[in-house]
């Protein structure tokens, strides 16, 4: 390390470069952040059609953009009505599932009071207050389940309206980049001072490295975690195996959640319904699922980006701190850029 106040200073400009562009420039930027990777996406096969096929850059853009486009959304099409299916499949058998917990939650309240009626006489009023609150307010659930997805639903629906200009402006201005992309890295480079000029062709580069780097690793856990989800459901002779599969592998791939999200909730409902048998089988799909993802999660992660574990723990917490589980996501990929900016101005 050549200056550790210049790394320092750095750290700050990073952190401030951060926030800024978490608070202020994603809320407006993101449509066209996600123009431009789906440009980037669709480079290679515009620069195809219209050098060797001979096709006008715009038509050979808009081409592209359109098939990218349409299979993108098909996919989110498929992820949407895999969730819908399996959330209306919920909605009808919740009240049924409710009822069926009636019994066996009463049997474990009254488990729970005769443990608590053990403790000291100091704290065992306490925990049974506490117990009886507990299953006083899980008593009212089945009322208000049908209520809640109502609500649920009623908020999903608001946001449709601006689900559907967020979608269009992305692919209008993944059009625009790629059909304009020689006139707007000309612009870029007129603004730029001459000694810059050199360097962002390696930032490029290394960014482009790193980051697909990240991305790449997630999708390879992705796929491990859909595979072992799916083989154990399968086992388990569970309907909708493979749709289920994909669903849980998806709440994987998110901060924070994690496949247990799933798995160890409908486990424990199990194990209340006596399909002692299922539960456990859920119990232990979650436990290797998790495990073979903790396992994989630094190797693939460091080979892709080279990033510290301990860092990038730091990174997680501090985007969950500061921005939520948004931040899980951009504080870690802001890390890596700061981090191969920093080691192409030391290497300079």
């Amino acid at each position: 390390m050549k200056n550790p106040w210049r790394l320092i200073g750095y750290g700050i400009c990073g952190v401030v470069g951060i926030w800024l562009a978490v608070r202020l420039f994603l809320p407006v930027g993101l449509p066209f952040l996600l123009g431009y990777g789906l440009s980037a996406l669709a480079e290679r096969p515009v620069r195809l059609l219209s050098e060797r096929a001979g096709f006008p850059r715009r038509l050979a853009a808009f081409l592209v953009t359109v098939l990218l486009s349409a299979a993108l959304i098909g996919l989110l099409w498929l992820l949407g009505k895999v969730l819908l299916s399996q959330g209306q499949a919920l909605a009808a058998k919740l009240p049924s599932l409710l009822s069926s917990l009636a019994k066996p939650l009463s049997e474990l309240h009254g488990m729970l009071l005769r443990l608590a009626a053990k403790l000291p006489q100091s704290v065992a009023p306490a925990v049974a207050e506490w117990i009886d609150r507990l299953f006083r307010g899980g008593s009212v659930l089945a009322g208000t389940a049908s209520e809640w997805l109502l609500s649920l639903a009623g908020k999903v629906l608001s946001l449709v309206p601006d689900i559907v200009l967020f979608l269009l402006t992305a692919l209008l201005s993944g059009y625009l980049f790629s059909a304009e992309r020689a006139k707007i890295v000309a612009a870029v480079l007129r603004v730029l001072p001459e000694g810059w000029r050199t360097k962002l062709g390696a930032v490029k580069s290394r960014l482009r490295s790193a980051l697909g780097g990240y991305f790449r690793a997630q999708g390879r856990l992705l796929l491990v975690t859909l595979a072992i989800v799916a083989v154990g459901l399968l086992i388990l002779r569970r309907r909708n195996a493979l749709a289920l599969a994909l669903v849980i592998a998806v709440v994987d791939a998110l901060p924070v959640f994690g496949a247990g999200t799933i798995l160890i909730p409908w486990g424990l409902i199990s194990l209340l319904r006596g399909q002692t048998t299922l539960a456990v089988g859920l119990l232990l799909l979650y436990a290797v699922a998790s495990l073979t993802r903790t396992l994989l999660e630094p190797r693939f992660l460091g080979r892709q980006i080279g990033l510290h574990p301990l860092l990038t723990l730091a990174a997680l917490y501090a985007g969950f701190r500061l921005f939520g589980i948004v931040g899980m996501i951009l504080v870690p990929v802001g890390v890596i850029l700061l981090k191969q900016i920093y080691e192409l101005v030391e290497s300079a």
